[in-house]
């Protein structure tokens, strides 16, 4: 992905549409915009493949707008972020094609809101959230997962239940992959404490 914004750069530096100077910020700009659009591009060819676009779409559409400000896991490198994300796109896209809306998938749907109102925004190691971003950030997220929660009760009463099952699917692994950030973050206030508590002893 770095290759291809670095790439993308000097193209346009080639063709003077951008001046040299210029490059650095370019570059950072087209990767962001790159690594945003992934998602969509990979829902895209698997929906495709599996025959079932629209709702592909519509399942990673939730996951794209709430993890811009909800933060979560992120690989560190980014063909290991491309494949596990490929691995886990193909694994919710057949787990919403063959499961229907039952009163437990709501209740999970409105737990995974919860836990994005209250976990959001989870760090990136790449950039580091300022106290302001943080606050915004936060309401944010908020909004925008009680907004696609009132998608989904929409979708519901109109009868658009696959729909409805692949906007939850969506929801619910924005909310899932900031877990192992959550779990990191408390292991790691715990063995703090452990370490003083030792200390004192």
């Amino acid at each position: 992905m770095r290759y291809l914004a670095t790439g993308i750069v000097k193209w346009l530096i080639r063709n003077e549409a951008i001046t040299e100077e210029d490059g650095e910020l370019y570059e950072y700009a087209a990767y962001s915009l790159l690594i945003t659009l992934a998602p969509l591009f990979l829902a895209t060819v698997i929906g495709c493949i599996i025959g079932s676009l629209t709702t592909s779409i519509v399942l990673i559409l939730p996951f794209m707008v709430i993890r811009k400000f909800s933060g979560g896991f992120y690989a560190k490198h980014a063909w290991t972020c491309l494949c596990c994300s490929c691995g886990l796109l193909a694994v919710c896209f057949l787990a919403a094609s063959e499961i229907r809306f039952h009163v437990w998938l709501g209740i999970i749907a409105i737990c995974a809101v919860f836990c994005l109102i209250a976990c959001s925004p989870v760090d990136s190691e790449n950039r580091r959230l300022q106290p302001e971003e943080k606050k915004e950030y936060k309401q944010k997220a908020g909004r925008i997962a009680l907004g696609i929660l009132g998608m989904i009760a929409l979708l519901l009463m109109l009868g658009a239940e696959e729909l409805a099952v692949h906007g939850a699917v969506g929801l619910i692994m924005a909310a899932g992959l900031q877990v192992p950030c959550v779990l990191q973050h408390v292991f790691q206030i715990f063995t703090g404490q452990m370490k003083k508590y030792t200390k004192k002893g």
